[in-house]
């Protein structure tokens, strides 16, 4: 082969079915050959950075609506796994009753990726923004695999992710949010208590070094009525804080409380190093972000 001679660039053959089980039929005839795909912005940029191989066959998302609407039933606030982050940053059922929803999806990457990338490709990449947000709200997911409808919790597939098991050809239809009830016992108030905070390198398309999220509700005498921690970031897992959670629902909101918190999650958060942070520097934040913004919204 000359200098000038150059290999013939190829493109996947995109399929684009009209229904869920039309794109379940093809997924099975290709055989694990494929990927499943709507914005695509992950992809392009897997694709450009050497991190991903192009696939032989994309099998497109986009002509099925039913996955992109938000619904919400007395149970559960169903999201579309094809709803666009966009949407999420939009819609008033984001805006007023899970408001981590909004503000995650508002930091992730730029307004004009936005409009392309969906919440359910956030998350199935195991690693997106968005992740640490629907754990604090004990999200599910419902998956059409090989054997038909699967609901399970976020963190049981992230456990699958992490461990090799999870199945690439499943396909994320739904992502379901418990509508939670506020319940007052004994004439006490509940305070929520709710934030979502992201450290990125820069003001770019790079993978985050730490996101955050914390909620729950804490009364007038200073205990937990209900609490959840979910940290990540970067290519690592995002994970809920069993042990921090733990240690605020059994002590009252005071400063050394919140000194012994910084000290929990710092050695509960599991992370990891890369060129841009080491792990300790990723604990650390994380348990400074935690930490400082309990403290004001308390005070």
């Amino acid at each position: 082969m000359s200098l000038n001679e150059h290999k013939p660039i190829t493109y996947p053959t995109v399929w684009q079915p009209g229904d869920i089980y039309e794109a379940r039929n093809i997924a099975e005839k290709l055989n694990a050959g494929f990927v499943w795909a709507s914005g695509t912005t992950l992809l392009r940029t897997q694709w450009e950075m050497g991190t991903a191989l192009m696939p032989e066959h994309l099998i497109s998302l986009n002509r099925i609506p039913e996955i992109r609407n938000i619904s919400e039933d007395p149970e559960k606030l169903n999201i579309g796994a094809m709803c666009r982050l966009r949407t999420c940053t939009e819609d008033i059922r984001f805006r007023d009753s899970f408001r981590l929803i909004h503000d995650a999806a508002e930091v992730i990457a730029a307004p004009s990726i936005r409009n392309l990338a969906t919440i359910g490709g956030n998350v199935a990449s195991g690693v997106g923004d968005i992740i640490p947000a629907l754990l604090v709200y004990d999200a599910s997911l419902l998956w059409l695999t090989e054997k038909g409808l699967e609901e399970k919790s976020l963190l049981s597939w992230l456990e699958e992710w992490k461990t090799g098991q999870r199945n690439a050809s499943d396909l994320l239809l739904n992502i379901y949010i418990p509508v939670e009830t506020r319940i007052h016992t004994h004439g006490q108030k509940y305070r929520p208590v709710s934030f979502f905070h992201k450290i990125g390198r820069r003001e770019a398309f790079t993978p985050s070094l730490v996101t955050v999220a914390v909620h729950g509700s804490i009364n007038e005498a200073g205990t937990w009525d209900s609490i959840a921690i979910a940290a990540g970031g970067g290519s690592g897992h995002a994970m809920r804080l069993r042990e921090s959670e733990a240690l605020l629902r059994e002590h009252k909101m005071s400063e050394a409380s919140l000194t012994k918190l910084a000290e929990t999650i710092e050695a509960e958060f599991v992370t990891y190093s890369d060129l841009y942070a080491s792990d300790s520097y990723r604990k650390l934040s994380a348990s400074n972000l935690i930490v400082s913004s309990l403290w004001k919204s308390l005070n």
